[in-house]
């Protein structure tokens, strides 16, 4: 991994600074640290020396980026993995890649053909297991040298595994520029603002400095006029000032106050000139080769760079060795220049069409060579110039279709426009089209995704590719929220499809509804006037486009139908886990059954599927999955008093860089507005963004009017709440699935004296639940009802919403209703009745961990009379969610590593919580977990 060095001058902050660093990682404590400058001031220097200093304690991996290499997926990865992988035997290298690390696999080795998936974060994910494996077996040192020029995967996983170092033996070191702003700066930017990753800038020489290292190579005691002018002209950059003494010391000119001038002008020169004098002067040969390594990229195979120059074998060596003489490649490392600013400059003697003629010959050369892997013929094939050749857009199709098995969908993007540029057959030209876009969709490039799609779905001849392009060009308007364009072209494409083709229709009907939902009312509306073209007749779906069908019209009977109708449907689409394999959880259509099952206030079922789910998201290393499950199930948790659980699952979520929380945060609310938390709940709302989806805008509202009123804000909060009423109004929103927001205000409404206003909001909510049929709301609205009447109509409405609560799985919503009840009973003078539902009450609150409804119980049956024998709440745990989930898991039999790789976090984080654990706990073994829970 060398180029030319520098004698390491005025470094100590440097080299102390990797000393602590592989002290740490030897120790079990990794850490990062990031050479940053400009080039030739010396980091491939640190890095040799850190490379060197690891010793043999140290497993040491190395990568250098390169300007092929940023067009290779995972490029740098493959260098630092793929050599120490592939030595192990196949029983070895199966036990490095067991668990998350399997996920690993489609990234070092040949994925599978038929492979639609996009693993771009679960490679990342196995990537960092695999690391992670190797780590334990020897503590790792890894450096990468021109960080700037590696492909944005290799960046990407980089910063995955920078985030986690704690508790790796893992030293990490890089060595990087400032670039044009663009994705890699950006980047590298990410990387560098990461709290365990240390940054260091080595400065320029001083004239100390420049003085000895020209003492040393020009083998004279240089004049300080001589210093000061070869630090003004170099900044003291130790590569400048190497090249600058060759330069003298090959013309013979000594270190003089007379010659000062003369050293200003030759560093003027720079290092392309240096070059290219030193090249002139080398035998015939050296050119040509010095070209054809500069566009092969260092180190070279040597047959293909004699092949490339135009050599034969013993010439090429021979040239080599005068190349070597000259300072232009480096000793010791075969055909590979001595630093990136020598092959810049060689590299940059070409025209273009010269450089276009050489990456040409590459490309052939590689064809029918045993390294010409398609993605490094691809590489070269990027800087060719079109000329409608069949096999070069073959070979780019091919390179496409292993970067989106690898997880780098940008990079396919790169090598697909490439090949429409040559361009295709008519004939393939359209098929090109579509993988453009689906790649572009994968990539997050929303707008080169919808221009391709759009395009495929009027050129494909093939009714299954079309399909399969209208069907992603959805979920590309559905992402970039263009609902009114995702109305207009997925209905075209239904109406033109042939009734044969029902099954797609389907779908596509599906990814329509899907993309509409959430967007405009107006698209919304058309929607439910166009109606459907292909229906689903029969009462078990069994193909996936009629599951999807099955879906959306559970999604319709939540809307204006009834719970069991909603959930019943919900359930026939889910049934035998058919839609986890297709379309996935990782495709919006998927989260329509589950949504329902939520709405339907089927939480147990919900709980139930997002569990399975979270499983998959496991086994194929998905954070969009894990991230989804977990939110649903946060809040079917709250509903069903799991407070803890509810907490955990939101923290997970929130824990991990998902684009959308909004139910994660919603149900962290809920915990902490159970807990008389209203100032901490408030803090956790404030990083809430309100989402554009109907169902998400009245969760939002209803969340906020719910932080209000507990601060005391009841006119805001009502706010709040009727604008959930005109979002349901323009919706069409007839049942309680999506809000209960009457139940909220009409309390409210009571406590300003507006009690006709309430006992009409709360009676139409009644009637609304009644007809909806779902135990847990409706016990609710019964709740809120029996409060503000009072008296003896009061009581028995809060008697019937015990009785529907009891039936349901909403345990919180019981605990509060007893709780009423009781209060009601006490004032009505009957105090020694209303104890016992009091006392079931704080019994309730205590176990789902709802200090603000145990400790109203709690006062409420002290008035009544009561002694309560303990506080409401000292009996709680006191184990943090977090703390909690890890221990359960831990007392299932499940290793640190197992439970680290399924919740998505580091061993360090889950030996932190065991050790909190057990010290809360006071118990000293895994084996006394279960007891102790």
């Amino acid at each position: 991994m060398g180029v030319q060095l520098a004698p390491l001058v005025e470094r100590e902050l440097e080299l102390e600074t990797v000393e602590l660093l592989l002290a740490g990682a030897r120790a079990g404590s990794g850490g990062g640290l990031v050479f940053e400058g400009p080039a030739g001031i010396g980091k491939s220097s640190l890095l040799a020396a850190t490379r060197t200093a690891a010793g043999s304690e140290l497993r040491v991996l190395s990568a250098r980026g390169g300007e092929l290499e940023r067009d290779l997926p995972f490029g740098i990865v493959r260098q630092l993995l793929e050599p120490v992988v592939v030595a192990y035997d196949v029983e070895e290298r199966e036990a490095l890649l067991a668990g998350a690390a399997a996920l690993a696999k489609p990234v070092l080795f040949a994925a599978d053909p038929e492979s639609s998936a996009e693993p771009s974060f679960s490679s990342l994910h196995g990537l960092y297991w695999l690391t992670s494996n190797l780590a334990d077996a020897q503590p790792l040192l890894v450096t990468v040298d021109d960080a700037h020029l590696a492909d944005v995967a290799s960046l990407r996983w980089l910063i995955y595994l920078a985030r986690r170092l704690a508790g790796v033996p893992l030293a990490l070191v890089l060595a990087a520029r400032t670039v044009e702003p663009g994705a890699v700066q950006e980047l590298l930017d990410e990387l560098l603002v990461i709290p365990e990753v240390a940054v260091l800038q080595p400065g320029g020489l001083s004239d100390e400095a420049v003085t000895t290292l020209a003492a040393q190579l020009l083998a004279a005691q240089p004049d300080p006029s001589f210093v000061a002018a070869c630090t003004r002209a170099t900044g003291g950059n130790p590569f400048l000032l190497l090249e600058l003494f060759g330069e003298l010391e090959r013309r013979g000119i000594a270190p003089s106050r007379e010659n000062a001038g003369l050293a200003g002008q030759l560093s003027s020169q720079g290092v392309g000139r240096a070059v290219r004098a030193r090249l002139r002067r080398l035998p015939e040969g050296c050119t040509a080769l010095a070209r054809a390594v500069a566009v092969l990229g260092d180190p070279a195979e040597p047959t293909l760079a004699a092949q490339l120059a135009g050599l034969d074998d013993d010439e090429a060596s021979g040239a080599a060795d005068s190349l070597a003489e000259a300072v232009i490649f480096e000793r010791g490392r075969g055909l590979a220049f001595v630093h990136p600013l020598v092959r810049s400059s060689v590299y940059s003697e070409l025209s273009g069409q010269e450089r276009a003629r050489h990456h040409q010959r590459a490309a052939a050369a590689l064809l029918t060579s045993a390294e010409g892997a398609t993605d490094r013929i691809a590489a070269h094939l990027l800087a060719t110039n079109p000329g409608g050749d069949a096999e070069t857009v073959h070979i780019l199709r091919e390179a496409a279709h292993g970067a989106r098995n690898r997880g780098a969908p940008d990079v396919a993007v790169t090598y697909l426009q490439r090949a429409l540029a040559e361009p295709p057959s008519v004939e393939l030209e359209p098929v090109l089209v579509h993988e453009l876009g689906t790649a572009a969709l994968s990539a997050g490039e929303l707008e080169l995704a919808i221009e391709k799609l759009r395009q495929a779905t009027r050129d494909l001849a093939d009714g299954r590719l079309r399909a399969e392009a209208a069907s992603a060009l959805g979920s590309a308007l559905f992402l970039a929220d263009r609902p009114e364009e995702a109305m207009v072209d997925l209905t075209a494409l239904i109406s033109a499809l042939p009734e044969s083709e029902r099954e797609t229709g389907l779908r596509l009907q599906a990814t329509r509804w899907a993309a509409v939902r959430g967007g405009s009312v107006a698209a919304w509306r058309r929607l439910q006037e166009a109606g459907e073209r292909f229906v689903v007749t029969s009462p078990t779906p069994r193909t996936i486009g009629e599951r999807l069908h099955v879906a959306a019209a559970a999604y319709e009977a939540a809307r204006t139908g009834t719970a069991d109708e909603a959930r019943e449907l919900a359930l026939q689409a889910l049934a035998d886990g058919r839609l986890l394999d297709d379309p996935g959880p990782e495709s919006g259509a998927f989260w329509i059954a589950p949504s329902v099952l939520f709405f339907a206030y089927a939480d147990s079922d919900a709980a139930r599927v997002c569990t399975d789910v979270i499983e998959w998201a496991k086994q194929h290393g998905s954070l969009p999955a894990f991230s989804m499950a977990a939110q649903l199930r946060a809040y079917a948790s709250v509903r069903r008093g799991l407070l803890a659980e509810a907490e955990a699952d939101a923290a997970s979520t929130l824990e991990q860089p998902a684009p959308q929380t909004l139910y994660a945060h919603v149900a962290l609310v809920n915990v902490l507005l159970a807990r008389g938390k209203a100032t901490e709940a408030g803090d956790v709302f404030a990083q809430v963004r309100p989402e554009p989806a109907a169902t998400g805008q009245i969760r939002y509202l209803q969340t906020r009017a719910r932080i209000r009123a507990a601060s005391h804000r009841p006119e805001d909060a009502l706010e709040d709440l009727f604008a959930c009423e005109q979002l349901e109004r323009e919706w069409d929103i007839r049942t309680p699935a999506f809000s209960t927001w009457r139940t909220d205000a009409a309390p409210l409404l009571a406590s300003l004296d507006r009690l006709d206003e309430a006992r009409v909001l709360a009676h139409k909510e009644l009637e609304r639940c009644r007809a909806f049929g779902a135990q847990a709301p409706l016990g609710a609205s019964l709740r809120t009802l029996g409060v503000i009447e009072r008296g003896a109509a009061g009581i028995e409405l809060l008697k019937e919403a015990v009785a529907h609560l009891e039936r349901s799985p909403a345990r919180l919503e019981q605990a509060l209703a007893l709780v009423e009840l009781g209060a009601a009973i006490r004032r009505a003078g009957r105090r020694a009745d209303a104890r016992e539902p009091l006392r079931q009450a704080l019994e309730l609150a205590r176990v789902c961990g709802a200090d603000a409804i145990a400790a109203q119980a709690h006062d409420e049956l002290v008035t009544a009379g009561a002694r309560p024998r303990r506080d409401p709440t000292e009996s709680r745990s006191n184990l943090t969610a977090s703390e909690l989930r890890v221990a359960r898991l831990a007392a299932e039999g499940k290793t640190n590593r197992e439970i680290a790789q399924a919740l998505f976090v580091t061993e360090n984080t889950i030996e932190t919580h065991l050790r909190s654990v057990f010290r809360k706990l006071e118990i000293r073994s895994r084996s006394q977990l279960a007891r102790a829970l």
